[in-house]
């Protein structure tokens, strides 16, 4: 067959050869769907890393498709109530010998504290009766107690003084104070107890 230039072809010939390529085409559409129907391709047809995407929907991923410490942690919540307190602890060693623990009150003959170390009261109980109260057990301590003027330090008074441990507190001191005939009288007073 010899072509011949110069010659167009035919609208009808242009118009069959279109619907020729339209029917193949739909053939071969026709074909793969046959052989590939919808929504049978998954995961166990694809070979590995075959399709990617870098486009992840929002709020799809959750925090167990992270390695630990590349989310960024949170801000730090509102503290929770108080635990209860726990046991006691067993009680420490024993100082070394020769460590001394000074206790000091200095009380108006009222009853009332003018100054002190160590003490966390004093009261008159009765005329010429006080208690002085240390912040620990002074069962075991010495005690030196002199009559005197609680504003005027050195100072001392005629009478005399007794001191005893307090038998219902620990911690406790007993002061009595007596005129110079041995009478009950309210009298100010110094008190050490060393420990």
């Amino acid at each position: 067959m010899r072509l011949v230039r110069g010659l167009r072809p035919s609208p009808a010939t242009v118009i069959a050869s279109i619907a020729l390529l339209v029917a193949l085409g739909g053939t071969s559409v026709a074909a793969v769907s046959q052989l590939v129907p919808g929504n049978s391709v998954g995961t166990a047809q694809l070979k590995n890393n075959a399709v990617t995407s870098a486009k992840v929907k929002n709020s799809s991923l959750l925090r167990a498709d992270f390695k630990p410490g590349q989310l960024p942690a949170g801000p730090a919540g509102p503290a929770g109530p108080a635990g209860t307190a726990g046991p006691a602890g067993p009680a420490g060693p024993t100082g070394p010998a020769g460590t001394v623990t000074r206790l000091t009150a200095v009380v108006n003959s009222s009853g009332s504290l003018a100054r002190s170390q160590g003490t966390t009261s004093a009261g008159r109980i009765a005329n010429g009766q006080y208690e002085v109260i240390f912040n620990q057990n002074v069962t075991s301590c010495t005690y030196v107690a002199t009559l005197g003027i609680a504003t005027a330090p050195g100072a001392t008074a005629p009478g005399e003084i007794v001191v005893a441990p307090r038998s219902q507190n620990a911690n406790g001191v007993f002061v009595a104070t007596f005129d110079s005939s041995g009478a009950a009288l309210d009298n100010a007073f110094h008190l050490v107890a060393v420990c």
